[in-house]
């Protein structure tokens, strides 16, 4: 699941010549308090909506707000626990999604993010996540089980994404451990593809932190 995957067309683009009041509406209509500023194009950064709310004289245009304006951002290769992270490091009820130019391509809702997160992966459950992209007749679910049952470690959830355009699986695969090295160099070793994999060294005190923060952030 990649940032290009969860882009959503339902948040205003603001330009620098807009009122502030259209920010403060779409705020207030829909709890989205964070909302890019386009300029031909390029993504100026973020508008933090919700602390501009008691600024008296609302048809400021918003180029007067520069100063306020958060400078965050995804790429659309990045994957969506990174856009978690960075979300929920910032605070933020949504993220831009740029290409290597600074060009805007869309945002990320964060409260999307988390529902296809929490249908996706099992937070309570500390473990890794590997993801590995493999051709249509290369899918063999046997195999991969036995890769990861010879590392000592246990599936604890699979799901398959396809891509027709490529004929090709991305088979996301959340673990029961989070000593992944030597999951992925089995992997590489019969040939898989690693699109991605949860770095080691993350402690169950930290997790628990995360999922908190999830549960805490359904609530925006």
């Amino acid at each position: 699941m990649l940032a290009s995957e969860l882009l959503t067309d339902t948040l205003p683009v603001l330009s620098l010549q807009d009122p502030l009041s259209k920010a403060v509406n779409f705020y207030l209509d829909s709890a989205v308090c964070h909302l890019p500023v386009v300029a031909e194009g390029t993504l100026q950064g973020i508008l933090p909506t919700d602390l501009l709310i008691n600024i008296p004289d609302k048809h400021q245009l918003i180029g007067a707000f520069r100063d306020d304006f958060v400078n965050a951002f995804v790429f659309p290769d990045q994957h969506g626990l990174d856009v978690f992270e960075l979300i929920a490091k910032l605070s933020l009820t949504s993220i831009p999604v740029i290409d290597d130019q600074r060009n805007y391509l869309g945002s990320v809702i964060t409260e999307d993010l988390l529902t296809r997160l929490s249908n996706y992966y099992s937070f309570k459950h500390v473990g890794g996540i590997i993801v590995l992209r493999l051709g249509f007749r290369d899918y063999n679910l046997s195999e991969i089980a036995h890769i990861v049952s010879g590392n000592n470690a246990r599936i604890l959830m699979l799901y398959l994404d396809a891509d027709e355009e490529n004929e090709q699986y991305r088979l996301t695969i959340k673990l029961d451990t989070l000593n992944l090295s030597s999951i992925v160099a089995t992997f590489e070793r019969y040939k898989y593809i690693v699109d991605f994999y949860r770095p080691t060294g993350i402690e169950k005190e930290e997790l628990d932190d995360k999922y908190a923060l999830l549960m805490k952030l359904f609530d925006l």
